[in-house]
């Protein structure tokens, strides 16, 4: 589970490698850290316009999915900095248990 961004968490970003912040106004009504909750969409300092396209979609903030470390950008950065005891997401067991019903694998060995 990745750490959840925040206003002016950092992201990095092919066109501006020193990157920049997450910009306000994100979510003000949910804090983070004591910082405001970055969703998808929200926007991030770059040569240009630059948004936050990914998020979890589990987890919504102001009807937005929650935006996380290496989460992408519309340039094609991603955020590289997010509040480290706040973490968003499925766990790994969640992750393992969906992978394997996708791919059809057994939990367990059948029994003989």
């Amino acid at each position: 589970m990745p750490p959840a961004a925040r206003l002016t968490d950092l992201h990095v970003c092919p066109v501006m490698p020193t990157g920049g912040p997450i910009l306000p106004p994100c979510e003000p009504r949910v804090l983070i850290g004591y910082m405001p909750a970055a969703r998808m969409g929200d926007a991030t300092t770059c040569a240009g316009p630059d948004v936050i396209i990914g998020g979890e979609p589990t987890v919504l903030i102001g009807y937005r999915p929650a935006a996380r470390l290496g989460d992408p950008t519309a340039y094609g950065g991603v955020i590289t900095i997010g509040c480290p005891n706040v973490l968003i997401g499925k766990s790994a067991q969640a992750q393992t248990l969906e992978r394997a019903a996708q791919e059809g694998t057994p939990l367990c060995e059948p029994c003989a």
